[in-house]
């Protein structure tokens, strides 16, 4: 058997030309994504005075439309065509990744641009995120979806694993100006795709009223328990688990102080598990336990978020973050498989855009909120609530270990105290996540 024909039956998504040629042009597109990232979280910590704050205000200015506008973004995918929509969303965040690269060339940069700049992204994501997802399933037949649904997930988490990587490294050689410039060359990889794609499925289109339309949405998700039950736990995942890469930049300079090029291996260790987690997941032929599989991803992030908050040695917090990014990408991908499965493609750019609220813009939001946490974990005389959560990781040994830190030991706190709360959910919820099972037909057989 050639190595070609091995590739194509452990992954049999790649057969289908489309599905390759958007999933290739994501992989550079989100390497640039990666790499403006590192840039504009590293610019607005120091800007600031190493005010963790601004860290949360970033994932604020992010978090806003990805929370709000995608089910508007939903609506919008079930009315146009969706390669069409991917064209606009594309090129408009090329030119904002390019007004940005020139700001930064004349130096007039400023914390109010890169927040500016980083919720006119969001802008487009938010439509883009649902067209894409939606796109799949009309690329792929039935049964190879959940192997092009991991596929998918390795083009976002294995950029992580090299973007973070040359970013930080990048940022310090030519500053952030070129990694601006290089994220708004890399999404016409994208846009050459979507050019080179043939004979795409035409789109449906809906012509029902706006507001029936998003009420139209909701209640297809009030009527399906399962999909409601894997969006809350999408949700609470993005607020408790998955918003601790915005503290990052505390642990690289603060706590293990090494600086950007740290920052930038700590994010490419969560990539490098992610990587792991997708394509490991991407070659099960044979998946029926998805819920199962689902409570042990969960119970092991939250477990190695725990250790990564509280590790002493930044070699361990690397291994760890590995740890992390297997388990939170077969985590999610096993909720976006069990939602994209059960909906009908008249819906599906609607509750996808719920799914991808939760997926990107919570934990932006939700990092504004573990920011201020920090904050409050951190200070000398902590508030009434921070003094309760401060009693609960008291009774874990966690204040203890992270004293020496002084008032950058918030961080550490606030990421274990999200991790005990997803921790406690996946388990109440465990019994019934266990009885989730792939529909016939579908590759889980």
């Amino acid at each position: 058997m050639s190595a070609t024909t091995m590739k194509a039956a452990r992954y049999p998504a790649l057969r289908h030309r489309n599905f390759t040629l958007i999933w290739a042009g994501l992989i550079v597109s989100n390497m640039g994504t990666w790499m403006q990232n590192i840039a504009q979280s590293w610019l607005i910590y120091k800007l600031t005075g190493n005010n963790p704050l601004f860290l949360g205000y970033l994932g604020l200015s992010f978090a806003l439309p990805m929370t709000f506008l995608t089910p508007v973004g939903g609506i919008f995918v079930d009315r146009v065509d969706r390669v069409r929509l991917l064209y606009v969303t594309q090129s408009a965040a090329a030119l904002s990744a390019a007004v940005m690269a020139g700001l930064a060339w004349t130096e007039r940069l400023t914390p109010g641009w890169i927040l500016a700049a980083s919720f006119f992204q969001a802008l487009c994501l938010a439509f883009d995120n649902p067209a894409r997802q939606s796109l799949i399933p009309e690329l792929v037949p039935r049964e190879h979806l959940l192997n092009a649904l991991s596929l998918n997930s390795a083009t976002y988490t294995g950029a992580a694993l090299i973007g973070p990587a040359l970013g930080g490294a990048m940022l310090g050689l030519v500053g952030a100006s070129w990694l601006y410039l290089l994220n708004a060359i890399s999404y016409l990889a994208v846009i050459g795709a979507l050019a080179a794609m043939r004979d795409v499925p035409p789109s449906p289109r809906r012509t029902e009223p706006w507001r029936e339309a998003l009420l139209g949405g909701v209640r297809f998700i009030l009527r399906h328990r399962l999909i409601l039950v894997m969006l809350m736990m999408s949700s609470l995942a993005a607020l408790f688990a998955r918003s601790y890469q915005q503290l990052l930049p505390i642990f690289a300079d603060d706590i293990w102080h090494t600086s950007a090029s740290g920052y930038g291996q700590l994010l490419s260790a969560a990539g490098l598990g992610a990587l792991v987690g997708a394509l490991g997941l991407s070659s099960v032929r044979n998946l029926r336990a998805q819920g199962r599989v689902m409570v042990v991803s969960g119970i092991a992030l939250c477990l190695a978020l725990a250790f990564f908050a509280l590790s002493p040695w930044f070699w361990l917090g690397l291994l760890l973050l590995i740890v992390v990014g297997v388990s939170a990408t077969v985590f999610t991908t096993m909720i976006s498989t069990t939602i994209q499965l059960r909906t009908p493609n008249e819906v599906r750019g609607r509750v996808m855009s719920f799914y991808a609220a939760t997926l990107i813009g919570l934990p932006s939001l939700g990092a504004l909120a573990v920011a201020a946490v920090a904050r409050e974990l951190g200070a000398e005389v902590p508030g009434g609530v921070a003094r309760i959560a401060l009693g609960a990781l008291r009774g874990f040994g966690v204040v203890a270990a992270t004293e020496r830190l002084g008032p950058v030991a918030g961080a550490p706190r606030a990421i274990v105290l999200g991790a005990l709360i997803i921790g406690v959910v996946v388990l109440l919820a465990a019994p019934a996540i266990l009885r989730i099972r792939a529909p016939a037909g579908t590759g889980g057989d």
